[in-house]
């Protein structure tokens, strides 16, 4: 489409899977997952107890990352693919976002009723999903996909950080677990990696470009040492980029580097390293 022509906003919507018969589909799952998350929440607090231990921390840090990586995949399937072959769609990215800033929260304030709110909107996104995907035709296989790594992040949290009322008073070591200082006090970090980390970084940077390299239809001997380097160079760099903001803000915020720098770095990398692999498998599908 060229300046002369105008933009379309209908048909720029309608092109990314944006029209009304989808975002009336979409609104009604929105409402049924929040209708279900209210009496999953007050269900929970009436029979669990959540401690607010560093794995509930952790859940909130996993499913922040799984979530950005879903978000970061329905972009780029609409603007890799031809119009109308995306699997998932832009209609989803509302209630995708409210999920993302709510366990966001959870990474940074371990309340008990703020991660029993996250594990209950995951469960409704789980359960709406799968009530959607079974009575319709209308989940796509990546959607599936999302749903059971959902489900596998929740079976974490239930597993380090959830309990019944009465197995929390018969148990002393939950107790005592959920009596952890969420902000208790860290090694401090310093704003870059040791060496086994970088040797790490690079290692795993330098065998994604070769997976990318073969995803393009290469065999081994035909991948360029040069093109390799340079697509590693550029997953660091974009993740460092990536872990910069974060890092930058918190040290101007309280004037100490980031806790969990390293594991934080890797979480990026995974994220930054998905998208540019995810990518390069859509670009393969445009041109088959």
């Amino acid at each position: 489409m060229s300046l002369q022509d105008g933009f379309d906003p209908l048909a720029f919507f309608t092109a990314r899977g944006v029209d009304l018969a989808t975002l009336g589909v979409a609104y009604l799952t929105m409402l049924a997952t929040v209708a279900v998350t209210f009496a999953l929440f007050y269900t929970a607090r009436k029979q669990l107890v959540v401690s607010p231990n560093r794995f509930s921390r952790d859940y909130g840090i996993y499913m922040s990352s799984a979530l950005a990586a879903l978000a970061v995949a329905v972009v780029l399937e609409n603007e890799s693919l031809p119009a109308g072959d995306a699997a998932l769609h832009y209609v989803m990215i509302p209630q995708l976002v409210l999920l993302l800033a709510l366990h966001v929260k959870i990474w940074h304030e371990q309340e008990p009723w703020l991660v029993t709110l996250g594990a209950s909107a995951t469960a409704a996104t789980v359960l709406v999903g799968a009530a959607l995907g079974f009575g319709t035709q209308l989940l796509a296989p990546a959607y599936w996909i999302a749903l059971l790594l959902l489900v596998a992040l929740l079976g974490f949290l239930w597993l380090k950080a959830i309990s019944t009322q009465r197995a929390f008073v018969k148990a002393s070591s939950i107790y005592i677990g959920s009596k952890e200082t969420p902000g208790a006090a860290t090694i401090p970090q310093q704003p870059w990696l040791g060496l086994p980390q970088w040797v790490a970084l690079i290692a795993a940077s330098v065998g994604l470009g070769i997976a990318n390299s073969l995803l393009r239809g290469r065999g081994l001997e035909e991948i360029p040492a040069v093109e390799v380097a340079a697509e590693s160079g550029l997953l660091l760099v974009a993740t460092a980029l990536v872990c910069a903001v974060p890092a930058v803000g918190y040290w101007l915020t309280r004037k100490a580097w980031m806790p969990e720098l390293t594991r934080f770095v890797w979480l990026a990398w995974i994220v930054v390293g998905f998208a540019l692999t995810y990518g390069n498998y859509l670009s393969s599908l445009a041109r088959a």
